[in-house]
Formats: C-alpha cells, structure tokens, sequence
C-alpha cells in the first residue's frame, strides 16, 4: 500500500470512529492529529457543519491547539463569513505570530473584503514565513485565481516559473488564466515556452490547439493538434478538435476521417455522430447525413440539433412534407432557436401552409425584431401572395429597428416600384447604395425586370464607388 493510500485508510477510519462516538453518545480519545484529519475530510466533501462540530470538539480536548482555530476560520471562509473568520485568525496570531497558512488565509479574508492592499501584505508575509516557498507561491497564486484576480495570479505563476522553469503546471495556470482575461497571445507565447522545455508535451500541443482556435487561427490550431496526435495517436480530444477546426475552414471531406476515428475509437457520442453528420451534409451525401444524424438522435433524442439535421437533408432533396415533422421536433426542444424557426417557416410556405408560416415569422420578430432574416422572409411571403403593400409595410416597420439595414432598402425598391411609389422608391436605392454598394444586385435577384429600368440604373452609375 501507497503511503498517501494508507493515509487515506487511516482518516477514513478515524471519521467512522468519529461518527460512531457520536452515535452512542460516548468520549473517544483522539490525538489532535487525527482530529485535524477528520476536519480535513468534511471540509473536502463540503460538510461544513460537521467540520464545525469536529473542531468544537478539537477545541474540548485541546484548547490550546492553535491549528484548530485556524480551521474554523477556514470553515468560515467556505461559508463566506469573512467577519467571523477574520476574528477567528486575529486571535490565533496572539499565539502564533509566524504561522504561514494563518497569514495566507486573512489574505484571502481580505481579498473577499476587497482590501486588495492588505492582502497583498498578508501574503508576502506568509511567503516569509513558509518552509516551501514554491509550495506558498502555487497557494497565494490558487487563492487570487478563486477570487478572479488573474492578473494577480499570472504575477504569482510567472515568479514560480522564474524559480523553477521546470513547473508545467504554472505554465497550464498563466495559459489558463490569460485566457479568461482575453490574452491568448499571452498564453501562447508561455505554452510555446513549456514546449521548448518539453517537445513531447501532449497536454501542452493541445492547450496550444484550443488557444489558436480561440482566435480563429485554426490552420495553427490544426497543426498544433497534429503534434499532438504525432505524439500521442489516440489523444482522441485533439482529433476531434481538429476535426471542428477543418469544419470551420470549411474542408467537410478533410473533417469526416478525423470524426470516422475518433467514432472508432471512443463509439462515439451524440455530437460526434452529429458533428460528421454536418460534414456529410454539405458535401452533398444527404443520405450518409441522414444516417448520422439518425445516431445522433437516437443516442441523445434531446439533442435539437440531431432531428434539425434530419430535416434539412429532407428540405435539401425537397422533400418538405418529410422535413417538416423533424423541423417540429427540434422546435418543440428548442422552441426560440431562431434559426430553426427561420428554416420551418420556409418550409411551411413550400408546402403552402401561409397561415403557419406567417405565425413563424410573428413569433420570430417578436423573439428578436433586429433579426433581419426574418422580416425579409415575411415580406417576400406577403409579396408572393400578392399583398405588396402589406410586403411593403413589414420593412418599414422592421427600418424603425434597424434603418441601417441596406438589404432593407433594396428590397423596398422592388415593393415600392410594384406599387408605383418611384420617388421614394429612389430615395431608398440611393440610401441603400451609400450602406452597401457591392450589394445593389439583390434588387435584381427578387425583380430582374428592374435592370430595365433607366433611372435605377443611372442612380446605381452615380453613386458607384
């Protein structure tokens, strides 16, 4: 047996004699040490009123167990009774002036109560007092780092790095907390410095990975991924994040053997099925997609995202009967996925159902009225069906949200020249013209007639670019 295994044996044994004394109603003796043992086990399993009743009990047999007090203040900590633990320590440090752990834990008490000035005092005078300064450096650093002080906790991992470059873990922790800060070139530059220290660091390549597909950099993601997998081939993780990087690089028939291995490996979960189902989808191979996502369904029939799928590789072969029961259902999951909502309400128009359609459109607009897709869906649906200036006053109400919207007025001209507004079918071209030139063609895609048009064009001449 391990030392830390019998350790382990002997605090399991002394909280079950524990319990039993309490049981029965009878005095134990226990040596402090033990006591302190057991304190330890309710405090990691978050017993926190039993942890308070072993140090009472402490306390009764040894009154003068300094150590006990400073549990108690640790407890209150936990609880986050900052006061109460304050009081706690500053009697203990009548007793002992030179504790390191009291003076690491009234920094922490100060921290909590935002006297970030005293904390810091407090917690060079516990490094001074500590037997392992590096030990004391890793703590100090860990309590910034609970407390969302990363630029405190990166200073404190940057000092243990300068004393000991060969401490991966303070490099994990500087990577970890310049990430939630937002500084991913921070990270990099120090996971880059552990692979220089050590080049067959799986754990390190793979951090490196997730930090390059942060910033959208993912060929440097992909490559780190690939190291990673040089190393290690089953490091299955990082295959499947490669995967995901080649599926934003839109390279689908790159990503699909990297999900097929990592599905032979591990077999498979609902997202990986759902993810190579995804690939399958845009490179045309609608059947192999529906396939997929089937598993995907079938392993998690709460993933929306799985019975939208299925659907869509239905709309894509037209088939909108089919797909609309699966639209539904992903709906019913997921009832305000506005782009699940985007997609039935077309396909109940498809397969003429105008009424359903158009309360699609209604809930969307409410759900989120800057969605642009929506209002230009609806309208075209009211100037499909003959209604233009009902096509015509959904856009200008949909401007008061967003008038800067040139798609907006583009598709105004079409409505407006159909009523014969031309005026103020002008205006809105020449708006639209000075948001987004480069778009003008979307008059053309809903009305090619308008290319006929003199005036338009003159318009769309003089405000070239």
């Amino acid at each position: 047996m391990e030392g830390n295994d019998y350790l382990g044996e002997e605090v399991s044994s002394n909280v079950q004699r524990y319990e039993k004394m309490l049981r029965n109603k009878t005095k134990d003796y226990f040596d402090a040490e033990a006591i302190e043992g057991i304190i330890d086990f309710y405090i990691q399993n978050d017993k926190l009123k039993k942890a308070i009743e072993a140090i009472e009990f402490g306390k009764e047999l040894y009154p003068t167990n300094i150590p006990f007090w400073i549990k108690l203040a640790e407890v209150y900590v936990l609880s986050k009774r900052f006061e109460e633990a304050m009081e706690e320590l500053e009697k203990a440090e009548l007793y002992e002036p030179f504790s390191a752990d009291l003076f690491l834990l009234k920094g922490e008490v100060c921290l909590n109560l935002d006297d970030l000035e005293e904390a810091s005092s407090l917690f060079e005078k516990a490094l001074m007092y500590a037997d392992e300064r590096l030990d004391m450096l890793f703590e100090i650093a860990y309590v910034y780092e609970d407390n969302d002080k990363f630029d405190e906790a990166s200073a404190y991992f940057e000092l243990i790095i300068d004393e000991e470059p060969a401490l991966e873990q303070a490099y994990y922790e500087i990577a970890h907390c310049s990430d939630l800060l937002g500084n991913h070139e921070k990270a990099i530059k120090y996971l880059d410095a552990l692979i220089d220290i050590d080049p067959y660091n799986t754990g390190a390549w793979y951090n490196l990975g997730i930090t390059y597909s942060k910033i959208n950099n993912f060929e440097k993601a992909i490559e780190a991924f690939d190291f990673c997998l040089v190393i290690e081939e089953e490091y299955t993780i990082a295959r499947f994040n490669k995967a995901n990087c080649l599926v934003e690089l839109d390279r689908f028939a790159d990503a699909i053997p990297e999900y097929l291995s990592v599905i032979e490996t591990e077999g498979g979960d609902s997202i990986t099925f759902c993810n190579l189902a995804g690939c399958y989808e845009r490179i045309g191979r609608l059947e192999d997609a529906r396939t997929q996502y089937k598993k995907a369904a079938q392993l998690n029939p709460n993933l929306a995202e799985a019975w939208f799928g299925i659907g869509l590789t239905f709309e894509k072969e037209l088939l909108y009967k089919e797909a609309l029961q699966y639209f539904k259902r992903a709906i019913l999951l997921e009832s305000d996925n506005l782009e699940f909502l985007l997609v039935l309400g077309e396909c109940e128009y498809r397969l003429g159902h105008v009424k359903e359609a158009e309360d699609v459109y209604t809930k969307m607009t409410e759900l989120d009225p800057t969605m642009m897709e929506s209002w230009l869906d609806w309208s075209f649906l009211k100037y499909a069906e003959g209604d233009i200036s009902a096509a015509k006053d959904l856009l200008l109400q949909a401007l008061r949200f967003d008038p800067t919207c040139h798609q907006f007025h583009f598709r105004l001209v079409v409505y407006l020249y159909a009523l014969g507004f031309i005026q103020e079918a002008h205006k809105h071209l020449e708006f639209g013209l000075t948001l987004c030139f480069e778009d003008h063609f979307l008059l053309f895609d809903i009305e090619p007639k308008l290319k006929l048009q003199i005036a338009i064009m003159t318009i769309i001449e003089a405000n070239r670019p």
